[in-house]
């Protein structure tokens, strides 16, 4: 004989947890009303704690096959299970562009500035060349993927907004600007809201259960992208290549 399960108390739980994590207490409604900020570090461990296995987590550079190199991304979700070449240098990790799955900036607040700079932050990854080989599997050779297809995901993360009202109009203005080189797709402030654009369209989260929100929303829309592009292991050797006869 099967038992209930309450789906509703196992995500207020979790998202207790998740608050817990980033450094901010929840009162009995799990809004956060401990003072401070969630800091880059405390994004980047709930989101591995939240995440598969298979994704890492980590402030990192992307670089491409041309040995170009995007600007320092706070929070990177990445592939961990089928990619290579990932280099460190100190403190500093750098990850082939292929292998991003999301870039986020960690801020104070959600403003029209840090939005812009977020911006621009993303646009220095997406803006990278990603390649594509096929992938052989017993029945052949699957064909390579189209960059395109799969988008790398951006966003903003932070503890309040400096907007009177997330859903209002100076906010919806900020957040539906960019294109696809430098649009958001998430943004979050975990005292006051959270949002998804979906499209031209804003999709806000039920009043405070913003962050288990997020966290499941951005899960969906990983799982929706599959596995990262095969990068072309030959475009990053030849570059190589060219530096050693230069």
């Amino acid at each position: 004989m099967s038992t209930s399960f309450d789906l509703r108390e196992a995500f207020a739980a979790k998202q207790k947890h998740m608050l817990s994590g980033l450094g901010l207490m929840p009162n009995f409604t799990n809004h956060p009303t401990a003072k401070g900020d969630a800091t880059e570090e405390h994004w980047i461990r709930m989101l591995s704690d939240f995440l598969p296995r298979r994704y890492g987590v980590g402030s990192v550079f992307a670089i491409d096959s041309y040995g170009k190199q995007s600007q320092q991304i706070d929070v990177a979700v990445y592939d961990r299970q089928y990619s290579p070449l990932f280099f460190e240098q100190g403190d500093m990790t750098f990850v082939p562009v292929e292998s991003i799955y999301a870039i986020f900036e960690a801020k104070p607040e959600l403003s029209k500035g840090y939005v812009d700079y977020a911006r621009e932050k993303i646009a220095s990854v997406r803006s990278l060349r990603r390649t594509s080989v096929g992938i052989r599997h017993a029945g052949g050779t699957y064909p390579p993927q189209e960059p395109a297809n799969k988008p790398i995901l951006g966003g903003l993360l932070a503890t309040e907004t400096s907007w009177t009202d997330i859903q209002g109009k100076a906010a919806r203005n900020a957040l539906l600007t960019g294109n696809q080189s430098d649009r958001l797709d998430f943004a979050i402030a975990v005292r006051d809201g959270a949002v998804e654009r979906v499209g031209d369209e804003l999709v806000f989260a039920p009043s405070d259960q913003q962050l288990i929100w997020f966290a499941m929303r951005l899960y969906k829309r990983l799982s929706m992208l599959g596995t990262v592009l095969a990068l072309d292991l030959d475009a990053y050797g030849h570059y190589i290549e060219d530096v050693q006869e230069s």
